[in-house]
Protein backbone atom coordinates (compact mmCIF):
# COMPACT_ATOMS: atom_id res chain seq x y z
CA UNK A 1 0.00 0.00 0.00
CA UNK A 2 1.26 3.55 -0.94
CA UNK A 3 -0.15 6.69 0.39
CA UNK A 4 0.27 9.90 -1.50
CA UNK A 5 -0.40 13.85 -0.64
CA UNK A 6 -2.82 15.27 -3.12
CA UNK A 7 -3.08 19.17 -1.90
CA UNK A 8 -4.79 20.78 0.89
CA UNK A 9 -5.33 17.81 3.15
CA UNK A 10 -5.89 15.13 1.36
CA UNK A 11 -4.02 12.08 0.83
CA UNK A 12 -4.82 9.06 -1.66
CA UNK A 13 -4.09 5.86 -0.30
CA UNK A 14 -3.50 2.84 -3.22
CA UNK A 15 -3.59 -0.84 -3.05
CA UNK A 16 -4.72 -3.52 -5.68
CA UNK A 17 -5.81 -0.97 -8.46
CA UNK A 18 -8.18 1.01 -5.81
CA UNK A 19 -7.89 4.56 -4.43
CA UNK A 20 -9.03 5.88 -1.29
CA UNK A 21 -9.10 10.03 -0.71
CA UNK A 22 -9.05 11.33 3.07
CA UNK A 23 -9.17 15.02 3.67
CA UNK A 24 -9.90 16.73 6.93
CA UNK A 25 -12.99 18.93 7.78
CA UNK A 26 -12.81 22.55 6.82
CA UNK A 27 -12.07 23.45 10.58
CA UNK A 28 -8.92 21.11 10.48
CA UNK A 29 -7.89 22.70 6.94
CA UNK A 30 -9.62 20.32 4.80
CA UNK A 31 -12.19 20.93 2.17
CA UNK A 32 -14.17 18.62 3.71
CA UNK A 33 -14.40 16.35 0.33
CA UNK A 34 -13.97 13.12 1.66
CA UNK A 35 -14.01 10.74 5.23
CA UNK A 36 -11.24 11.83 7.77
CA UNK A 37 -8.88 8.76 8.55
CA UNK A 38 -10.33 8.65 11.94
CA UNK A 39 -13.77 8.12 9.77
CA UNK A 40 -12.42 5.51 7.31
CA UNK A 41 -11.27 3.67 10.40
CA UNK A 42 -14.78 3.68 12.17
CA UNK A 43 -16.03 2.74 8.85
CA UNK A 44 -13.80 -0.12 8.51
CA UNK A 45 -14.97 -1.07 11.82
CA UNK A 46 -18.59 -1.34 10.54
CA UNK A 47 -17.68 -2.64 7.00
CA UNK A 48 -15.44 -5.55 7.99
CA UNK A 49 -18.11 -7.62 10.42
CA UNK A 50 -20.71 -7.10 7.58
CA UNK A 51 -18.54 -8.32 4.97
CA UNK A 52 -18.37 -11.52 7.39
CA UNK A 53 -22.24 -11.78 8.21
CA UNK A 54 -22.56 -11.21 4.76
CA UNK A 55 -20.47 -14.18 3.48
CA UNK A 56 -22.47 -16.29 5.81
CA UNK A 57 -25.46 -15.54 4.55
CA UNK A 58 -25.11 -16.18 0.96
CA UNK A 59 -23.68 -19.95 2.07
CA UNK A 60 -26.65 -20.00 4.34
CA UNK A 61 -29.30 -18.74 1.46
CA UNK A 62 -30.03 -15.92 4.32
CA UNK A 63 -31.12 -12.97 2.47
CA UNK A 64 -29.61 -9.65 3.46
CA UNK A 65 -30.89 -6.90 1.13
CA UNK A 66 -31.02 -3.88 2.59
CA UNK A 67 -28.59 -4.77 5.19
CA UNK A 68 -26.64 -1.59 7.51
CA UNK A 69 -24.89 -0.83 9.87
CA UNK A 70 -25.49 2.22 12.22
CA UNK A 71 -22.33 3.26 14.51
CA UNK A 72 -21.69 5.37 17.55
CA UNK A 73 -18.37 6.86 18.56
CA UNK A 74 -16.88 9.27 20.68
CA UNK A 75 -13.33 10.70 20.30
CA UNK A 76 -11.68 11.43 23.40
CA UNK A 77 -8.36 13.17 24.31
CA UNK A 78 -4.98 12.13 26.25
CA UNK A 79 -3.95 10.68 23.75
CA UNK A 80 -6.45 12.02 21.12
CA UNK A 81 -8.68 8.75 19.96
CA UNK A 82 -11.65 6.89 18.78
CA UNK A 83 -12.11 5.69 23.29
CA UNK A 84 -15.98 4.50 22.36
CA UNK A 85 -17.56 2.88 19.08
CA UNK A 86 -20.92 1.11 19.35
CA UNK A 87 -21.55 -1.04 16.15
CA UNK A 88 -25.33 -2.30 15.37
CA UNK A 89 -25.95 -4.47 12.70
CA UNK A 90 -28.91 -4.10 11.43
CA UNK A 91 -31.19 -7.37 9.91
CA UNK A 92 -33.24 -5.93 6.97
CA UNK A 93 -36.17 -8.95 8.05
CA UNK A 94 -36.55 -11.28 10.30
CA UNK A 95 -33.97 -14.34 11.03
CA UNK A 96 -34.38 -17.23 13.39
CA UNK A 97 -32.29 -17.07 16.65
CA UNK A 98 -29.88 -19.96 15.34
CA UNK A 99 -28.81 -17.64 12.45
CA UNK A 100 -28.94 -14.87 14.49
CA UNK A 101 -26.47 -16.33 17.21
CA UNK A 102 -24.47 -17.73 13.96
CA UNK A 103 -24.26 -14.10 12.47
CA UNK A 104 -22.90 -12.70 15.16
CA UNK A 105 -20.23 -15.17 15.71
CA UNK A 106 -18.98 -14.39 12.22
CA UNK A 107 -19.38 -10.84 12.92
CA UNK A 108 -17.00 -11.28 15.34
CA UNK A 109 -14.55 -12.79 13.16
CA UNK A 110 -13.91 -9.89 11.46
CA UNK A 111 -9.78 -8.59 11.18
CA UNK A 112 -10.40 -5.19 11.76
CA UNK A 113 -12.02 -6.04 15.41
CA UNK A 114 -9.46 -8.86 16.36
CA UNK A 115 -6.65 -6.49 15.16
CA UNK A 116 -7.48 -4.22 17.72
CA UNK A 117 -8.21 -7.09 20.40
CA UNK A 118 -4.92 -8.14 19.91
CA UNK A 119 -3.02 -5.12 18.44
CA UNK A 120 -0.35 -5.84 15.92
CA UNK A 121 3.51 -4.17 16.73
CA UNK A 122 3.40 -0.80 14.44
CA UNK A 123 6.73 1.02 13.36
CA UNK A 124 6.61 4.10 12.33
CA UNK A 125 9.11 6.46 10.74
CA UNK A 126 9.26 10.11 9.47
CA UNK A 127 12.30 11.18 7.31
Amino acid sequence: MRVEYAGGMKLIAHHRGHSVLTDQVVEQGGDDRALTPAELFIASMATCPMVYVLAFAKRHAIPLEGLTADVDYEIVDNPRRVGRMTIKIVLPGPVSDQHRAALQRAAEQCLVHNTLLQPPQVEMTVG
